[in-house]
């Protein structure tokens, strides 16, 4: 398995209203996003929302990335995502590493 860099992000909002609008507007132009992330080599992305923790609105994004130069690539197109979401307030933690064992069951 070639060694692929992952990025695990959570995104925490005030109110399900602002998580609501954070979503809208992610379907609305993801198409466009996905796009420049894939010429900057990501290879995949997950977005889930969490449901398990109450009172918490909160969202999981999973990225892949084929190498450290998309991953490198990758954070320039989110600086620019952030500035043009700057409005909507939230508390973003990320933590990265690589994949050591992948398992797709279908």
């Amino acid at each position: 398995m070639d060694t692929l860099l992952i990025s695990y992000t959570t995104v925490d909002f005030r109110t399900k209203t602002e998580m609501e609008l954070a979503l809208r507007r992610w379907d609305e132009n993801k198409e466009k996003w996905l796009k420049k992330f894939k010429n900057a080599g990501m290879t995949s992305n997950i977005n889930t929302q969490i449901w398990n923790k109450e009172g918490v609105f909160r969202i999981g994004r999973i990225f892949m990335y084929k190498d450290e130069k998309a991953f490198i690539a990758c954070q320039k197109i989110f600086r620019e995502f952030e500035n043009e979401n700057s409005d909507i307030n939230r508390k973003i933690s990320s933590s990265r590493g690589i994949v050591l064992d992948e398992n797709i069951l279908t």
